[in-house]
């Protein structure tokens, strides 16, 4: 997807490492100053929706954080804790966005992530929204 330039350009500013269970790696209202991909383990992404809160219990390999927060500049509104001692890769946000401006190529990889997450986030709303509409119509009065 992305150039094996920009690659190793990432990879100068990458930093991996393993990080022990019950480690927060996105807290939600805080503007995070990295990127992370998680390699291996599980992680639990937790939001509110509504008056519930809505957990999922783990993210595919891969899975970028942080992505949308560091281009917006808006608060995450999500939590992200490993589950399990997990292989994570930090990028720096301030190095990020400098390699995006000057790489306008990588919008392309960013819309497809950012895409992704969007598609997520309706499977999930829509699947709440169904759970909310069956426990509406169970408590509803029965007519006579």
């Amino acid at each position: 997807m992305l150039s094996p330039e920009l690659c190793a350009e990432l990879k100068q500013h990458e930093r991996s490492m393993m990080v022990s269970a019950n480690t927060a790696l996105i807290k939600h209202g805080v503007l995070p100053d990295q990127l992370v991909i998680v390699h291996s383990g599980k992680v639990k992404i937790t939001f509110s929706c509504s008056s519930e809160s809505v957990c999922l219990d783990c993210a595919e390999l891969g899975k970028v954080f942080g992505m949308r927060a560091a281009i917006s500049g808006e608060l995450p509104e999500i939590d992200v804790i490993s589950v399990e001692a997990c292989r994570i890769t930090v990028l720096p946000r301030d190095a990020f966005l400098s390699l995006l401006k000057a790489n306008p190529e990588i919008y392309f990889a960013v819309a497809k992530v950012l895409s992704t997450d969007l598609q997520i986030a309706d499977r999930i709303l829509r699947n709440s929204s169904r759970r909310c509409s069956s426990a509406s119509r169970a408590k509803a009065p029965r007519p006579i």
